[in-house]
């Protein structure tokens, strides 16, 4: 089952913590107020029969096996076919985005909130109601909560909570940021885009529509947590990439200092996952 924790060292080992205290989005489960998950500590192997994003299968056909298909998000997602993870009760809330990788929705467990018109680059309250429109049934009353100056880094001038940055920051794989804004790439084109992939604030997006802003909605990562650079020279790849569409000066794919790469899926240590060429954390 699921525990929220702190982690105890930089990336990916979990040890020990709480259940969180509310889920934002109002659905209830087990004795914490959110959804939980039951499943064994994950191996960092993909299991045949697991969920379909650790189940070792292309479930949606489209050449790309677990954490290799950019629509997964980690070992307990169930829907490789989208950019939602098939988990109840999962990142529901339209306006107060959290941690999008932790398999729950709500800030109290993790630190992290912030209010969405950050995460889609509003200046003003005029901008965030505009973004808000077709999200929310008031973009006005929700558009007239929100204050730029309490967004995170780089739009706003709050700084992310530690305890965010410790629990969310190392479940981040690369190419995104801890509330799900990540630089997803088209496989055909190689073309890539900042895109809010979370299903309460895109849920109509795909892969082969991320050149249209009004069903990917576009986004600012929070450099403060996760965020890691993918593609170009970096030689990490972005969600959506292979070994082919790195930059002719790589010599292969690589992975931000000190995440252990797994080129074939099969290099990371129980409680990580690997997500697109790279061993992320798992909060079990």
């Amino acid at each position: 089952m699921i525990r929220h924790a702190l982690l105890c060292c930089v990336f990916l080992v979990a040890c020990g913590g709480s259940h969180g205290t509310g889920d934002d989005a109002g659905n209830g489960g087990g004795d914490s107020g959110f959804p939980m998950i039951d499943a064994p500590p994950f191996s960092g192997m993909c299991t045949p029969g697991g969920p379909q994003c650790s189940n070792c299968l292309d479930d949606d056909g489209d050449g790309r096996i677990d954490g290799f298909d950019p629509e997964c998000t980690g070992p307990f997602d169930n829907d490789e076919a989208t950019f939602a993870t098939g988990i109840p009760g999962d990142n529901k809330d339209a306006i107060n985005q959290d941690c999008f990788f932790d398999g729950d929705s709500g800030a109290g467990n993790d630190g992290c909130n912030q209010h969405v018109c950050c995460l889609l680059g509003a200046h003003n309250k005029a901008e965030c109601q505009a973004d808000l429109v077709g999200l929310v049934n008031n973009p006005t009353q929700e558009g007239n909560k929100y204050d730029v100056t309490k967004c995170f880094a780089p739009l706003g001038s709050a700084v992310v909570p530690p305890q965010c940055a410790m629990v969310c920051g190392p479940l981040t794989p690369p190419g995104c940021d801890c509330f799900g804004c990540c630089k997803i790439c088209d496989p055909t084109s190689n073309n890539c885009y900042d895109i809010a992939i979370s299903p309460a604030v895109s849920p109509n997006c795909t892969p082969d529509k991320l050149a249209d802003p009004t069903v990917c909605h576009t986004c600012i990562p929070t450099t403060a947590c996760g965020g890691l650079g993918c593609g170009d020279t970096t030689c990490v790849l972005c969600p959506g990439q292979d070994s082919s569409d790195l930059d002719p000066s790589c010599t292969g794919a690589t992975c931000p200092s000190g995440i252990t790469a797994c080129p074939t899926g099969t290099e990371c240590a129980a409680e990580q996952y690997c997500s697109n060429g790279c061993c992320v954390g798992v909060i079990q």
